[in-house]
């Protein structure tokens, strides 16, 4: 086995770096208690994959829960969906991210939100960007490929992820996603980076590997969404035209052409030149 072979960027190990920041539902107390998390690994999971593939169908039964654990460990069955080889797939989701990219990265944002810990005091958001930098730092497979960090599209190569001081966590996600999608459909090119992190004999944790320590500087995270258009032009119509200052006039001193039961027009015809008190309303006459 050679070196460049450990560590891989994948589905699995992927996953595995979401599910070690992801959000607690129940303390430990709670679990004593025999309390149990609101959402599961394979809910996670189904969830990322519905960004990719919107119209996936989860499984009846545990064939899923069973995908799930294969998925993370790179290895065995996985159902076709999360092989990520469907040609039609992969191009409909590389659409979506080129001509919806604020609908895809809200789409993210929403998972971040329900399945991701976004607490300041554990900074587990921080440390998943920090370990995913180490990961793809020392996956020598990658090379020139560009990883969004911004909501705006701003992308780094790897090198240049190494002093990034800010990041936008879904926009970073996505990126990372549409790297394995495009380029990472052998899910199994992981399974000896899991061994490695989990080969631990009499350790305390059943994970001892990357911990994204080696990315000292402090990195600023966020993680807000695209906002829809708004309706105002919609709802009103001419909010944005500009109308001419209104005009206002003392009338009290015109004395009204109208007055009541002393109204007497002079209405004359002359040779098809018709007036009105004096003044010509139209001329039949020819020039």
């Amino acid at each position: 086995m050679s070196k460049t072979e450990i560590p891989r960027l994948c589905g699995g190990t992927f996953f595995t770096q979401l599910l070690l920041s992801r959000k607690p539902t129940v303390t430990q107390r709670q679990r004593t208690k025999g309390e149990t998390d609101v959402f599961h690994n394979e809910d996670v999971l189904f969830a990322l994959l519905r960004i990719v593939y919107p119209e996936s169908i989860k499984p009846t039964g545990t064939s899923f829960e069973t995908y799930t654990t294969n998925f993370k460990k790179c290895d065995g069955s996985i159902g076709e969906d999360l092989k990520f080889n469907n040609d039609n797939v992969k191009a409909a989701f590389e659409s979506r991210v080129k001509d919806s990219y604020s609908t895809v990265l809200n789409e993210m944002a929403d998972f971040c939100d329900a399945y991701i810990d976004l607490r300041d005091t554990p900074k587990e958001h921080v440390n998943l960007v920090k370990r995913l930098i180490e990961l793809i730092r020392d996956d020598k497979t990658i090379d020139s490929h560009l990883f969004v960090v911004q909501k705006s599209g701003a992308a780094k190569l790897k090198d240049e992820l190494l002093a990034i001081t800010d990041v936008h966590l879904p926009a970073f996600l996505l990126s990372v996603l549409s790297f394995i999608v495009t380029n990472r459909n052998d899910n199994s090119v992981g399974k000896a980076t899991i061994g490695v992190w989990h080969n631990i004999p009499n350790a305390k944790t059943r994970y001892n590997g990357i911990d994204g320590s080696s990315i000292e500087q402090d990195i600023a995270i966020t993680y807000d969404k695209f906002e829809k258009e708004s309706s105002a032009k919609q709802d009103e119509p001419y909010a944005d035209c500009e109308f001419a200052e209104e005009i206002h006039v003392d009338t009290s001193s015109i004395t009204p052409l109208y007055q009541q039961n002393n109204y007497n027009p002079n209405i004359t015809v002359n040779g098809g030149v018709n007036t009105f008190n004096g003044f010509i309303l139209n001329s039949n006459k020819e020039e």
